[in-house]
């Protein structure tokens, strides 16, 4: 009972992580104005700071709202009046759930992309050279899934250059799309993507497969949200994704009786 209502809050602060922002630093101030004596005598230093910490949550919706394209310009999403959408795996490539997504997706003749990690596809280029081979894009994910909100410019470059050089050893080209782990991102994280001709790709479908919250409600996000143009987040490394392989057969014959066709990202963003 505990752990489903706890599942039940953690996805509404997902969802709705704006007034979660703001309703927890507003819990803060009243417990440091109702606990801290001489707070209680200065109210206004806890106001003041209170807005002063939403002020900041302000500046940084930007950097984490995978639709946001204020401190630079992202790939969230393709055209809305197309019927193509993109179906998208993170963090891999993993020896046991990347066979199983890539066998799903050929029974399917589905393409998609996937963004994998530098340390990754060095311990297993040949899964990497096999997304290629059965017509899947690939991109890059950085070389170790550091959340960028966290390193200094010198250290986001590091990550990303190491990521692409990785994909481009195995590969012999230098992959074309980027996304940040987490979707988190500076400026100066799309700058340097920039310079390296990495053009950053988001999402606007996001199931939480990370959850592992059963097949049927993986598929049951997906359709719940979906919109032309969707590029759906899900994953095949960072964990146990054989709730993901398994519902790929069935979400994307759902996804084909509603009218829509499956592209990889570089196809959605032409179309």
């Amino acid at each position: 009972m505990l752990r489903e209502e706890y599942r039940q809050w953690r996805d509404w602060v997902y969802e709705h992580y704006p007034w979660a922002y703001a309703l927890g630093t507003g819990v803060l101030a009243l417990a440091a104005w109702g606990l801290c004596r001489p707070l209680r005598r200065r109210p206004a230093w806890v106001w003041g700071g209170y807005m002063a910490t939403l002020g900041i949550g302000a500046l940084l919706e930007p950097c984490v709202d995978p639709a946001s394209s204020l401190y630079g310009s992202v790939l969230a999403h393709g055209r809305r009046d197309k019927p193509l959408v993109a179906l998208t795996f993170d963090d891999g490539p993993h020896p046991h759930n990347t066979p199983l997504i890539l066998e799903a997706l050929a029974k399917a003749q589905a393409p998609a992309t996937f963004f994998c990690l530098g340390s990754e596809a060095l311990s297993y280029p040949h899964l990497v050279r096999a997304m290629v081979a059965e017509g899947h894009l690939v991109g890059s994910h950085t070389f170790s899934h550091r959340n960028l909100l966290g390193c200094t410019p010198h250290t986001t470059r590091q990550e990303i250059e190491k990521g692409l050089l990785a994909l481009e050893t195995i590969l012999s080209r230098p992959p074309q799309y980027f996304r940040p782990p987490y979707g988190m991102r500076y400026p100066w994280t799309l700058e340097i993507s920039r310079s390296l001709a990495q053009e950053a790709v988001l999402w606007s479908n996001c199931p939480r497969d990370w959850q592992e919250p059963g097949v049927e409600t993986i598929k049951a996000r997906v359709l719940a949200a979906l919109q032309p143009g969707d590029i759906i987040l899900l994953h095949d490394g960072g964990g146990d994704r054989t709730q993901t392989a398994q519902a790929l057969p069935g979400l994307i014959a759902a996804i084909r009786e509603r009218g829509y066709q499956l592209a990889r990202v570089d196809q959605l963003e032409r179309a």
